[in-house]
């Protein structure tokens, strides 16, 4: 191990007792991000949470905020909206467009979907008789683009996941969003993960809208989420929510929303957040995205080579780790969930998930401070469970 896979280990204190591989899920936070919450914490209750030095120590985290989600996802800084979640930033595009009867939504693989992507068009299409159109998939989750194509013109909107939760496939979303603008639909993409372990362009994307939280890849803090929303997307939505931090009110009554990102941004309080998912945004940039995804897919080649050896083990997700993150899902003859609860009761922590038809598989999702060790001892106890 490199004296920097020591430094990053140290950083994070799941890894002395645990191992923990359910990263897609939710991340630990390093000791930095930690000391950055305390320390705002520390701050606001010295020099008075409502103090003029603390609003304008506020706005400079803030500011700083945006500027490193703009470096991370290669867009302007006033097109950051925080939230509380990736949940958050979709049900601001689906509550937030003027949708008319028979609009129609495109959405991959419909409930192969994480829930948080599916539900919000699901939940549009039944109130306000607007089309759902679904896309079929492949075992792995992928789709045909030749039916995107077709299915998408006169389309209001697409929706898809950049990584599959469920299988870790990473979808064609430079294709996807060329297709999408070309029949002038909407783009709209759950980043949830991605952001963090692989790199994204939202402009070569071509994507409008894509929502991800802090706390999974990014290892930040809980409660607190991205929503990127392109300057002139930003004119086809209109708040859900409105008070004094989004709008002003004339004498004579008259509402105007502010700019952006404050026109979306009615009652956001979590600073502390805020200034935990800073800390993790400086570090994950820090140590690099390229040097992320390969630590990740070293661990993952582990996992995935040695779990393929085991008798009757069904693998998802594409054989090419090319088009894959770390997420490696795998089905074993026993109950995937009595295998994930025997799994933690040995300190090793993975998750069930579904992978189509109620079916629920195994999935570990390894992160940059996690270990090839950690790896082959993670498999040889799922062996020991076969047995």
């Amino acid at each position: 191990m490199s004296d920097v896979d020591d430094q990053i280990r140290r950083d994070f204190a799941v890894t002395r007792k645990t191992i923990y591989m359910n990263n897609g899920a939710i991340a630990p936070t390093p000791l930095s991000t930690i000391k950055a919450v305390t320390d705002f914490l520390l701050k606001c209750s010295e020099e008075g949470p409502d103090s003029t030095r603390i609003s304008d120590y506020i706005m400079s985290l803030l500011n700083e905020l945006r500027t490193r989600v703009a470096h991370l996802i290669n867009c302007e800084r006033d097109e950051v909206v925080l939230t509380q979640s990736t949940t958050d930033g979709l049900n601001l595009v689906a509550n937030g467009i003027e949708w008319k009867k028979d609009d129609s939504i495109v959405v991959r693989g419909g409930r192969h979907e994480h829930y948080a992507n599916y539900l919000p068009w699901l939940s549009v299409s039944q109130r306000r008789e607007v089309h759902l159109k679904e896309l079929a998939i492949d075992e792995n989750g992928y789709f045909d683009l030749g039916e995107l194509e077709e299915v998408s013109r006169g389309a209001k909107l697409v929706a898809m996941s950049h990584v599959l939760y469920n299988t870790g496939a990473i979808m064609p979303l430079e294709q996807a969003g060329r297709i999408s603008n070309e029949n002038n639909a909407l783009f709209c993409v759950d980043a949830a993960q991605s952001a963090g372990t692989i790199k994204i362009d939202v402009k070569k994307i071509g994507c409008h809208f894509m929502a991800f939280p802090g706390f999974k890849w990014l290892c930040g803090p809980t409660g607190i989420g991205v929503f990127y929303c392109s300057k002139k997307a930003s004119e086809m939505l209109v708040p859900p929510a409105i008070g004094s931090e989004c709008a002003t009110l004339s004498e004579q009554n008259v509402i105007a929303h502010l700019e952006m990102p404050l026109k979306f941004q009615a009652g956001f309080r979590n600073f502390p957040g805020a200034a935990g998912l800073e800390a993790s945004l400086r570090y994950v940039l820090r140590v690099g995205l390229d040097n992320i995804r390969n630590k990740n897919m070293k661990v993952a080649g582990v996992l995935r080579d040695e779990i393929a050896k085991i008798p009757d083990i069904k693998m998802y997700g594409p054989d090419d780790p090319d088009k894959r993150t770390s997420i490696v899902t795998f089905m074993t003859p026993d109950d995937s969930s009595e295998i994930v609860k025997k799994l933690e009761q040995n300190s090793i922590i993975f998750a069930a998930r579904e992978v189509g038809d109620g079916k629920k598989a195994i999935r570990a999702a390894p992160h940059f401070f996690n270990s090839e060790e950690e790896a082959a001892t993670a498999v040889s106890y799922v062996k020991s469970l076969l047995r």
